[in-house]
């Protein structure tokens, strides 16, 4: 079958949506199918956006948002007629969809994203406070781009119910198929079981990885006072920051090991980054906002336990006290630590925790059978 991928970005690159288009395409071309790649480039904005953005801010306190400007969509959906048209391909496996709004091809086509714009709105701070204007005009572009699409797929029922909700959608035509893990290399279960094996005989100091480029919104907040009261328990832990600079006290610095920003793409980065998720005893990652969060599913790839905020789409990878833990609703980082010092205490649970997290990737976090979802949606639909 001849599938096409539209993206704004090239959907071959490791750049583009942290990898989520490249891993799709890769494991739908090993399953056979011609893929071909639609890069999508962002228009450049009228000169009065810029006087739109002033004005709101300025008279209203809200925020004017471009991306969801018809002006700007229809520019996008333009491209992606001429593309798709001169491609002819079976199907459009279209990232975001938003642009699939003001699109005319005829070909079926399949949103794959991790939100919608109801769900997202007031949820992460680029979404918040946003203008009437924006608000109305992300909500329209969203419901015109769902009733143009043969079918979405989401990797949460989280997002998959506001779809529905939101923007009456035909249930049978929303899809919850969770994404995979984007990594260059999947290492073995082998491999796995033996790095589970080195972290048990190594918990005289435990050490937590935490990878974001957004301290805030990632939880690092959190995930510091999760560890500070770790240390307060007499066990000594450090927490390994990847992707951002903390925002932390002199005091605090030491619990703390920067390693800066670590590029999956660069073979010397990546290579570090690997050898942190084979070192380290667990996954902290608290967000304070997160959609899906696929490096719970990379984490779940080496064996690595995940500890996460029960928000957003999150819950679909963390299963608590199967593959990992959560903060809930009105929960603190010390009651996070309390259960965590319960699962460390016990090194056979922790060990199951983490052949878990494992088994968790091996049988939905990964690609293949999030493109083995996709084919039954084709051929459901007999497209």
């Amino acid at each position: 079958m001849k599938i096409a991928i539209a993206s704004l970005g090239n959907p071959k690159s490791g750049k583009t949506w942290s990898g989520i288009p490249k891993s799709i395409f890769f494991a739908l071309s090993k399953n056979g199918h011609e893929v071909c790649g639609i890069n999508l480039l962002k228009p450049l904005e009228p000169w009065y956006y810029n006087w739109l953005r002033r004005i709101y801010i300025r008279m209203f306190k809200k925020w004017f948002l471009s991306s969801v400007e018809p002006k700007i969509l229809k520019q996008i959906g333009k491209q992606l007629d001429e593309k798709v048209n001169k491609i002819n391909p079976d199907v459009v496996l279209v990232i975001h969809g938003d642009f699939l709004s003001h699109t005319t091809f005829k070909q079926p086509s399949i949103i794959i994203h991790d939100t919608t714009f109801a769900s997202i709105l007031n949820y992460y701070s680029d979404f918040s406070n946003l203008s009437k204007r924006s608000i109305k005009n992300g909500n329209k572009m969203y419901k015109l781009s769902l009733d143009k699409a043969t079918a979405a797929v989401f990797p949460s029922k989280w997002a998959s119910e506001s779809a529905i909700v939101d923007y009456t959608i035909s249930a049978e035509k929303i899809f919850t198929i969770p994404f995979g893990a984007n990594l260059n290399r999947t290492p073995n279960r082998n491999e796995v079981e033996m790095w589970i094996e080195n972290r048990i005989s190594n918990v005289s100091q435990l050490f937590f990885l935490f990878i974001g480029v957004d301290w805030k919104r990632k939880g690092g907040n959190d995930a510091l006072e999760f560890i500070k009261e770790l240390n307060k328990f007499g066990i000594r832990s450090k927490l390994i920051v990847v992707g951002c600079k903390p925002i932390t006290t002199i005091d605090e610095q030491k619990f703390i090991e920067e390693k800066g920003y670590l590029n999956k793409n660069n073979p010397e980065e990546n290579s570090i980054l690997e050898e942190l998720m084979i070192s380290c005893h667990a996954l902290l990652l608290p967000s304070l906002a997160e959609c899906f969060g696929c490096v719970y599913c990379e984490a779940s790839a080496y064996g690595l336990p995940v500890i996460g905020r029960n928000t957003g789409g999150v819950s679909e990878i963390i299963k608590e006290g199967v593959n990992g833990l959560m903060l809930n609703k009105e929960e603190f980082p010390s009651d996070l630590a309390i259960k965590f010092l319960s699962l460390i205490q016990d090194i056979e649970q922790y060990k199951n925790i983490s052949i878990n997290a494992r088994n968790e990737y091996e049988r939905h976090l990964n690609y293949e059978t999030f493109v083995l979802g996709i084919e039954n949606i084709i051929k459901k639909n007999n497209l």
